[in-house]
């Protein structure tokens, strides 16, 4: 790839796997799987059952940080979290709301 197409994968990359997801499905030539190979070595890919499309491109199931147990504690950790933050906040709603309603 030209200096200009790694810049331009790498921001798709960026954009495609941001904000913590971990897996995603894309349509990639061999060049690009390739190169994710490269740059991220634990990467695993699934390639689809449907056949090659008519730009020689597949389509693959990518996870680029493969869940382990550490990671999935972590993960289970935070949407704990999460789920106490939202009780929170829907509690102080149903506050606010009962307020309004007696005014």
């Amino acid at each position: 790839m030209k200096l200009n197409e790694v810049e331009k994968f790498e921001e798709f990359l960026s954009e495609s796997f941001g904000d913590g997801v971990h897996i995603r499905e894309l349509r990639l030539s061999n060049e690009e799987t390739e190169y994710i190979k490269k740059t991220y070595p634990m990467a695993v890919f699934n390639k689809s059952l449907q056949k090659e499309t008519s730009d020689g491109k597949n389509w693959y199931k990518v996870t680029l940080l493969p869940l382990t147990k550490k990671n999935n504690h972590d993960d289970i950790t935070a949407i704990k979290q999460e789920n106490i933050k939202l009780k929170r906040e829907i509690e102080v709603l149903r506050r606010t709301m009962k307020i309004d309603k007696s005014k």
